[in-house]
Order: structure tokens, then sequence, then C-alpha cells
């Protein structure tokens, strides 16, 4: 016979999002601006140039870009983590003329622990 305990709750999460640090990242220095909006299609090249129109359709949200540092926060599905992560770090592009790669700092299934770092 089991006691009812009201004080103890069966907790579990469920885990639906993955959250990613990522820089841009180059050999050389950037001379120019590194926008949001360049952040997000450098993401969505990625995704179309390895997978294709499947990939594009992924889910990403970018929560958080910091043009000085060039790095941003994005939220992915957790069923879409491995297409995400395998794109972004097989995608070469340039940016004025300039090899840049999308570099994977840092990931988390909790948000803040990426915000404090």
């Amino acid at each position: 016979m089991s006691v009812a305990k009201p004080w103890y709750k069966n907790f579990k999460p469920t885990e639906d999002w993955q959250y990613l640090k990522i820089r841009i990242w180059s050999d050389e220095d950037l001379d120019v601006e590194v926008t949001e909006l360049s952040f997000r299609m450098s993401i969505q090249q990625a995704l179309e140039s390895i997978f294709g129109r499947v990939g594009a359709s992924c889910y990403i949200n970018v929560l958080d870009w910091n043009q000085y540092h060039n790095e941003g926060i994005i939220k992915v599905k957790q069923s879409e983590l491995t297409t995400v992560w395998s794109a972004m770090i097989t995608h070469q592009f340039s940016i004025s003329n300039k090899a840049c790669i999308l570099d994977i700092l840092s990931s988390s299934a909790h948000l803040i622990s990426l915000v404090s770092q």
C-alpha cells in the first residue's frame, strides 16, 4: 500500500528545445558589421546547402545576437538538433571575401546556462 504524499510531485521535464551558442568565425578580421539578418541567412544557407529544402524547413529561432563579438544564441527543436548541428559544422561561406564558418561554442537544454557564459 502506498501512502499519498501531497508535497511530492513526480516531475518529468520534457526537453523539447535545445539552445546553441554560435559564433561566426574567420581567420581574418571581419571589417564589416555582421547583422542578425546575416546570421540568420548564414544558418539557413548552411541547412539548405547540406540538406536541401528539407533542411531549410527546420525551425530555428534567433534569441540573441551580439554584433561586436559575432555571437548568437538560437533555439532549435530537439528532434532537429543533429540536422542543424551537422549542417553548421560542415558549412563554409564568405563575408567580404573572407572565409567564415559557424562555430558552435556551447549547447544546452536550458537557456539560462548559455546566457551566463
